[in-house]
Order: C-alpha cells, then structure tokens, then sequence
C-alpha cells in the first residue's frame, strides 16, 4: 500500500531534523496546542479539522512539539496537497 501524506510528513521530521540542533520541544501540553492552532491558522485550515489533520495534531502532542516543529509539520501536509 502506497504511502499516505501523512506518513511522509511524520517520515520527514523523523529523518531530517534542523540541522545540529534538533526540534523544538513545548515545556507543557497546553503550549503544544497553542503552536497546533497557530501553525493550523498559519495555512487556513481551521477546525473541525479532517481525521488527516487530527492525527497529525496527535502524533505532534505525543511529541510535545515546540512551534517550529508544528509550523514545519502542517506547512509540509498543507503543500502535499
């Protein structure tokens, strides 16, 4: 079965980190989802979010992604359209 965008967002942050330094993490869930909001708002896609979209929040709240990485995540599913 062919790749789905999703995995090839997840697959690109796992395999190439910024360079040296590694992602950015959120000290707290709460600030995680704040970035997941903005990032979301940052390419016009707003809630209700598609089960694509929630599960890309979810695997970035499992990391408690720093907003770098949130941005990255839904810029990168955002252009794989």
């Amino acid at each position: 079965m062919g790749q789905t965008r999703l995995d090839a967002v997840i697959q690109s942050i796992e395999v190439c980190p910024p360079s040296g330094e590694g992602w950015d993490a959120a000290q707290l869930p709460s600030q995680t989802f704040l970035y997941i909001l903005r990032a979301a708002h940052n390419v016009k896609a707003f809630q209700p979010f598609t089960q694509e979209q929630k599960a890309l929040n979810t695997y970035l709240m499992e990391r408690l992604a720093g907003r770098r990485l949130c941005d990255y995540a839904w810029r990168l599913l955002a252009q794989s359209l």
